[in-house]
């Protein structure tokens, strides 16, 4: 109870100790390691540059059909997707891989970034936009990003996998 006119307060006050603060710990993680679905070799060399500066582990594929089978055999959650392939649509590629049991989570790297790409990408289940040339700050950026989102949809899908069916 508090006296208005006085702004104190009236009555038997208890103190409940301040928690001590709580300190996230995860368990240490390897490297980044990623895929990366491009059919220009110039973009592939300059992938592999940025990953070995990183310490990342990168596999340069050129469709999404060896992205899928690369993922099979050593999962892989961070797919990085060139807008402009020959053979297939990046919206199927996105798909495709969004059909997958496991999160994985889809950058795409375009020339032309604008917000309705953007949008684009996210309605087709994507994770976000990567502009090229390519620019190992920015890359380094939405790679780390997108990695510690791959750390918590793959414990979302612990959870939900662990849940049983009703």
């Amino acid at each position: 109870m508090f006296d208005l006119r006085r702004l104190v307060h009236i009555g038997r006050t208890t103190r409940h100790p301040v928690p001590k603060p709580v300190r996230m710990t995860l368990p240490p993680e390897g490297p980044v390691k990623l895929v990366a679905i491009t059919q220009n070799s110039g973009d592939a060399e300059t992938l592999r540059q940025i990953a070995c500066s990183c310490g990342w582990r990168i596999l340069i594929v050129d469709s999404s059909g060896s992205a899928i089978a690369s993922r099979n055999g050593h999962p892989t959650p961070l797919v990085i997707c060139d807008r402009d392939l020959v053979d297939e649509a990046w919206r199927d590629v996105l798909g495709k891989i969004a059909a997958l049991p496991r999160a994985v989570c889809v950058l795409l790297a375009s020339s032309v970034v604008d917000d309705y790409l953007w949008h684009d990408v996210i309605r087709h289940q994507g994770y976000d936009v990567v502009s090229k040339p390519f620019q190992p700050g920015e890359l380094q950026r939405v790679v780390s990003f997108a990695w510690s989102w791959r750390g918590w949809a793959h414990r979302h899908d612990a959870d939900v996998l662990r849940k049983p069916e009703a």
